[in-house]
């Protein structure tokens, strides 16, 4: 069941979130009204404060899924002995977690960090749908810039350069998360 949004179709997921916060006949403005929280109805679609939130959460939701399995699995692969050897050792469940689980899935927590961000300059369909950049530019990504240069301007080799900047801005990204996560581990395990 957590994986499941992650299964489901992005197009999909953003037209339902779409009529979800529909600020017409939208069921999350219902669920306010509902709880007697009228004040904090707003056109969640067209408020350029908000609308970054919005398309955060329906990214969270359609990924936080895949992210479980990731960390379980990584969990999971953790030898259990030597879990059993620090609890022998009188670990208490802190000391277990800083000590023994988070350095054994860091590499996990390298992947996914690097995944969310590539994630995050590369989204696309999410904000298209949903809110097709606007209102204005507010919810406008590199990647709808991108396809906007390329097929409503018919700037081919603009949207092409573009193309080549972001890979080589998620690689300069990897590397300087690639550094800070590694002197995050070596100063840990000097401790």
């Amino acid at each position: 069941m957590v994986f499941m949004p992650y299964i489901i179709n992005g197009v999909a997921i953003s037209y339902a979130f779409s009529y979800f916060f529909s600020p017409i006949n939208g069921a999350f403005d219902a669920i306010l009204e509902t709880l007697g929280l009228e004040g904090l109805q707003r056109h969640w679609l067209s408020d350029p404060s908000v609308v970054n939130f919005v398309l955060a959460f329906v990214s969270l939701w359609r990924f936080s899924g895949y992210h479980v399995v990731l960390f379980l699995a990584a969990l999971q692969s953790m030898p259990q002995d030597i879990l059993e050897a620090a609890e022998i050792d009188r670990a208490n469940t802190w000391q277990l977690f800083r000590y023994i689980q988070v350095p054994s899935i860091m590499l996990m927590v390298d992947f996914i960090l690097f995944d969310n961000i590539r994630g995050a300059l590369q989204v696309f369909d999410i904000p298209f749908v949903i809110t097709n950049g606007g209102p204005g530019y507010a919810s406008s990504t590199f990647t709808l810039y991108t396809i906007n240069a390329a097929f409503k301007f018919s700037n081919f080799g603009l949207a092409a350069t573009m193309a080549v900047a972001i890979m080589f801005l998620i690689v300069a990204i990897y590397v300087v998360q690639n550094f800070i996560i590694h002197r995050l581990v070596l100063r840990e395990g000097r401790r």
